[in-house]
């Protein structure tokens, strides 16, 4: 009797156990058995090198500006460096090629652009780089038919920043006052950089407040990435008490091979505009 209550026991345990479990119809070859799901496996971290950007408005008013100036940029000490508006030999430079002495005090290589003659030497942009420069390029940037505004330029440089691993740095600084020059001057920027298929790092004062909706940011949010816009870019002039945005930092990489990890203003300076900086990674082939 014990025995067949102890059989009875294990045909109900074994149907209930059945009737819990899902019916596949051996015939429906679109219905799969489920199975447990697989944790996925956690990559390994992507090997990246670390560099830092920095973008400064060097129009100090005089020559006893200029160290403390270049104090500050030593203190950040970047990999990749844009001076705007920065005198080369004038002299109210004390004939100081004052590119030229920031690049031998950051170990840095140097390509300046003059922008036009002044006094005795020239006044324009210049790119630096502790990363070994590959390419060089620099174009002066258009201005309405019988304009007479201040001449603009575009410099650019190819780094390698690592083993087979370059990218492009440019900078600017487009007209201030007259729109339509403004207007022109992004289009020579686009058309400067369009074909290129290596990132590109472009930084420089655009002249252009987000809020105005102008044309400049509008086709420069077309082909850039601007790592602030929508979420409150810093300010970074006047310096005491800042209230407009005059320098930006933006990228192009269609292989997503480099991103911003840190993007702020630097918070000295020699004149009215505080340094803006940005920290980059880039992902490295294996």
């Amino acid at each position: 009797m014990k025995k067949i209550s102890w059989l009875i026991m294990m045909i109900s345990l074994l149907f209930v156990q059945q009737s819990c479990r899902k019916s596949y119809d051996p015939g429906n070859w679109d219905v799969l058995p489920e199975r447990e799901t697989e944790e996925p496996e956690v990559p390994e971290d992507t090997p990246s090198k670390s560099f830092k950007v920095m973008s400064v408005n060097m129009r100090v008013s005089t020559a006893a500006d200029f160290e403390p100036m270049l104090e500050a940029i030593k203190e950040y000490d970047p990999d990749l460096l844009f001076l705007r508006q920065v005198d080369s030999a004038t002299t109210r430079a004390e004939k100081v090629n004052r590119p030229q002495a920031i690049a031998d005090a950051l170990k840095m290589e140097l390509f300046f652009k003059k922008n036009f003659d002044y006094q005795t030497g020239g006044f324009g942009n210049a790119v630096l780089s502790k990363f070994p420069i590959v390419e060089k390029s620099a174009q002066l940037l258009r201005r309405e038919e019988g304009n007479n505004a201040e001449l603009r330029s575009l410099v650019m440089i190819k780094v390698e920043v690592a083993p087979n691993q370059g990218l492009y740095f440019a900078g600017t600084e487009l007209d201030p006052s007259n729109v339509n020059n403004r207007n022109l001057q992004v289009v020579d920027l686009l058309n400067a950089t369009e074909r290129l298929s290596d990132p590109i790092i472009l930084v420089g004062n655009f002249n252009e407040q987000e809020k105005d909706n102008g044309q400049v940011l509008t086709y420069l949010k077309g082909s850039y990435t601007f790592a602030c816009l929508g979420n409150g870019c810093p300010l970074n002039s006047p310096k005491a008490n800042p209230t407009g945005i005059y320098d930006y930092i933006t990228f192009q990489d269609g292989a997503s091979s480099i991103s911003i990890s840190k993007y702020e203003a630097f918070p000295k300076s020699s004149n009215t505009f505080l340094p803006m900086t940005a920290e980059f990674k880039l992902k490295l082939k294996e």
